[in-house]
């Protein structure tokens, strides 16, 4: 029988909106179950079961370690076999009735079994929670990935992921916060037993609606990283080490105020129901400071942009503290400035963690996306298991009367210093780790051309299946000064200074191969669109959407960080540098554009040529040339100039504008292009000249390329 992955669309197809929703839905099911634990049992545990506050954290701790432990065991087994659902979709399907069931026992503690029986009914069905959630929530964070290869579509999933996710919070909160108005109130036990069966079997619907709405198309990646693997590339890899510390104490922060949070919105703000309000205002908060991370990237850096928010949310837990009893207005300020900080720092650790990546690689030879979200994940969980017991902790230490109808001004302070300054504390040293964090912007930018100029380095030794360390270390000098003999002219210019009309000629003058850009004016024309049909018009539709982003207004380095994953930017480079190394591979060559000045910038011989002129000289002469009307090509200058820069700051990490990286500047206003055409042929042959110098004399033979009827 045919799998369903087979009859899909294919991959370059613009995701339809069913898929998208349908893939939203599983989210929300999802955050049904995930935010009724982390907002509602610990105050379930002390007012409906009747477990004292001290032990009710302590589970609350103990099974959120144990989620992080599941966690990795789910990573590492889920997406291995394939069915005729693909590999992830039957896991949600199979594993959401479980994960139903373990919800409602969790939340339908027996009346009248004596505490110890209460305490082992809440952990073990807490336990067994966290072990579906695993296996339903890990098969499905990674579906977006196997549903699209497409960089705009994986954005459009994410968004409507962030979405569904966001309002489920709300609603939930509408739905149950009003049950702990009064919890002593006769049949709460049945009614919130009743409430969870309801919302349980939403939950199932939801992912029944995910499960028939998405469709697996990407196939599996080969060489799957291992843990013991990954763990390896953790012990060498301090950024991502700096990373998961400062997380842990973000997140116990964060889960020491979530855990208390109704408590705080009943006993100290003055009703359940205002719990609700909190919580809106924290969500508006988390998704303004989100929005804006990639601008804070840029201005301010990751490393400053993380404290400077972390720093946020520590003003807004102080004012938490600080809230006098019964002050609506206080609380909601506290809340949206704790929200800010929350959201940005949150949103900037998953950026910083795909930096971490590349270090690893770097410093290790390992690439591991999976591997190290998956250590980072298991910190954020042991982080939040973390701030349940200290949530519970303190409020316990406060003597907090659990499902008393009123608390005595101690118990208040508690809840307070619970809700407010303990989180404050935890933020305030996550702030404090993350100074140390030693990976600026600027050291990932080299790593980053470090990496590519390793990539294009092995596939000029020809062994690109070989680790790029291993071929660089027994590469030998002789070979380097071999492959320096092949005239390699790469050439970077602004929009319209002549390069088309200097490329081919400078080739033909030498006697190599020319290629051309890989994106013509008329692609970046297209991709300027903001109409889905035009950027999905033919074949090539998938590149056009991927790049649109580039084309955004006033967002610069992280656009396509904004837009799409990690993982499509590796393979896009990968694919970039394998085809530059290949163009003058043989016998050398002239390359317009296609980073081929960063890719080659390290080759000996090559020469490396930009060419610039004034803006309306440049206009012109693509008037002329081109048989443009003046309007086009006023347009077209504006957007080349600003698009071709940021992919090349976006994918390589180097600045096309950096006078340092090329041998000749030339001003085609000030200078023919003829002229210009000389200038370089004279510019190759005085470079490889310098490196016959380094070569044995009876080397030094005819330099130029075989004749074996390649132009």
């Amino acid at each position: 029988m045919a799998s369903e992955a087979a009859a899909a669309p294919r991959t370059t197809d613009l995701l339809p909106r069913r898929r998208i929703l349908g893939y939203a839905m599983g989210d929300v099911a999802n955050n049904v179950a995930f935010q009724m634990t982390s907002l509602f049992l610990m105050v379930y545990m002390t007012d409906i079961a009747g477990v004292s506050a001290g032990i009710a954290g302590a589970i609350y701790g103990v099974t959120k370690v144990w989620a992080g432990v599941t966690d990795l065991v789910a990573g590492n087994t889920v997406g291995r076999r394939e069915t005729k659902h693909g590999r992830l979709r039957p896991w949600i399907i199979g594993v959401s009735p479980l994960l139903a069931i373990a919800l409602v026992g969790l939340f339908s503690t027996p009346a009248g079994i004596g505490p110890m029986a209460t305490v082992a009914w809440i952990l073990l069905f807490d336990a067994a929670f966290q072990l579906f959630y695993s296996f339903v929530n890990i098969p499905y964070g990674s579906l977006s990935a196997a549903m699209t290869e497409n960089s705009t579509d994986r954005s459009r999933l994410a968004g409507a992921r962030s979405i569904g996710g966001a309002v489920t919070g709300v609603a939930l909160s509408l739905v149950l916060s009003p049950q702990f108005e009064d919890t002593a109130a006769d049949g709460i036990r049945l009614k919130f037993t009743i409430a969870t069966v309801v919302l349980a079997v939403a939950a199932l619907a939801l992912y029944w609606v995910c499960f028939r709405n998405t469709r697996e198309v990407v196939p599996a990646g080969a060489n799957q990283v291992t843990l013991r693997t990954t763990l390896a590339m953790v012990r060498r890899n301090r950024p991502l080490l700096t990373l998961c510390l400062g997380a842990l104490f973000l997140l116990g922060g964060s889960f020491t105020m979530n855990a208390v949070m109704m408590y705080y919105a009943r006993d100290v703000v003055g009703g359940a129901g205002y719990f609700t309000l909190l919580y809106l205002l924290q969500t508006v908060g988390t998704i303004a400071a989100a929005s804006l991370v990639p601008r804070i990237s840029e201005r301010f850096g990751k490393r400053s942009g993380y404290t400077g928010l972390a720093l946020f949310s520590v003003a807004g837990l102080v004012v938490a503290g600080l809230t006098p009893t019964g002050s609506l207005p206080v609380a909601l300020l506290a809340f949206l400035l704790y929200g800010i900080g929350f959201g940005g720092t949150n949103a900037l650790m998953f950026s910083m963690q795909a930096d971490t990546v590349d270090y690893g690689e770097w410093k290790t030879g390992t690439r591991a996306e999976g591997g190290s979200y998956s250590i980072l994940s298991f910190v954020r969980k042991t982080g939040q298991g973390l701030g349940g017991f200290l949530g519970g902790a303190i409020i316990a230490a406060f003597g907090y009367a659990s499902g008393a109808p009123e608390q005595s001004e101690q118990a208040i302070q508690g809840i307070k210093v619970a809700a407010g300054f303990a989180p404050a504390v935890l933020c305030l040293v996550a702030a404090g780790v993350m100074l140390l964090y030693p990976l600026t912007s600027r050291e990932h930018d080299s790593i980053v051309q470090e990496l590519n100029q390793r990539r294009a380095r092995s596939a000029l030794g020809e062994d690109t299946g070989a680790d790029a360390a291993v071929v660089l270390a027994r590469r030998s000098d002789r070979t380097e000064q071999l492959l320096a003999r092949r005239p390699v002219v790469t050439i970077n210019e602004e929009y319209g200074a002549g390069a088309a009309y200097v490329g081919p000629r400078v080739a033909e003058a030498l006697g190599v191969p020319y290629a051309g850009l890989a994106f013509s004016s008329e692609d970046l024309e297209r991709a300027s669109s903001s109409d889905p049909k035009v950027l999905a018009e033919d074949a090539t539709g998938r590149t056009l959407r991927w790049l649109h982003a580039f084309n955004w207004p006033g967002v610069d380095v992280n656009v396509a960080a904004a837009s799409g994953d990690a993982q499509v930017g590796t393979n896009m480079v990968r694919n970039n540098i394998a085809e530059v190394v290949g163009l003058v591979k043989g016998f050398g060559g002239v390359v317009l554009g296609r980073d081929a000045t960063a890719i080659l910038g390290s080759m000996r011989g090559a020469v490396h040529i930009r060419i610039i002129g004034d803006t309306e000289d440049r206009i012109e002469r693509a008037m002329r040339d081109h048989s443009l009307p003046r309007e086009v090509a006023e347009q077209r200058q504006v957007r080349e100039d600003r698009m071709r820069p940021r992919m090349s700051r976006r994918l390589m990490h180097w600045e096309p504008t950096d006078e340092g990286r090329y041998h000749l500047i030339i001003d085609s206003s000030r200078m023919s292009l003829d002229e210009a055409v000389e200038e370089i042929v004279a510019a190759v042959e005085a470079e490889r000249e310098m490196v016959d110098l380094d070569l044995p004399p009876e080397e030094r033979g005819d330099r130029s390329p075989r004749d074996d009827g390649q132009a």
